[in-house]
């Protein structure tokens, strides 16, 4: 079985995405919506790493790592923090407090999500078939780099997952 991530973030496009891209690359997903049961869903499965938003209900993203920096058991899973509102500047100083390991800002490429994921936990060794997740390989004649160095592959990426999601429903 793949390494665990717990993915807590309320925004529900972003939690499929998530799931979609860390599930292609063959790690096991779990998601909470709010701060609590993050921390209740943390208690429980005891993930590999941590990936959650910073503007969360019920409880702040701050306050969870907080709190999972102060349990003796949970103390030492790694986090990553995401957010499209802090600026670089507090991100890092969360993580220079010990609050979180990594930051990522919104909007992210998967393939720099997917990289940090990596970097704590090692490649998984349970990869879904051969097929790249979203943003991993560029389609055919697709330029890597828009005006800010990432909005095209963005862009595309969040459309192709937007398709997919509508053709689900």
């Amino acid at each position: 079985m793949g390494k665990k991530i717990l993915i807590v973030d309320d925004d529900l496009v972003i939690q499929d995405s998530l799931q979609e891209l860390f599930t292609d690359a063959g790690y096991v997903v779990h998601l909470a919506a709010d701060g609590i049961s993050g921390f209740d869903l943390i208690s429980r499965e005891k993930p590999d790493i941590i990936v959650a938003d910073i503007l969360l209900p019920r409880m702040h993203g701050i306050a969870l790592c907080e709190k999972i920096r102060g349990s003796d058991e949970l103390r030492n899973i790694p986090i990553i923090l995401m957010t499209g509102v802090y600026k670089d500047v507090n991100l890092r100083m969360y993580v220079h407090k010990g609050l979180a390991n990594d930051f990522i800002e919104k909007p992210f490429r998967d393939a720099e999500l997917l990289s940090k994921i990596e970097h704590f936990l090692g490649p998984s060794t349970d990869k879904i078939d051969s097929q790249p997740a979203a943003g991993q390989a560029p389609l055919p004649g697709r330029n890597p780099k828009g005006q800010n160095g990432k909005s095209v592959d963005h862009d595309l990426d969040e459309l192709i997952i937007w398709a997919r999601n509508k053709n689900k429903k």
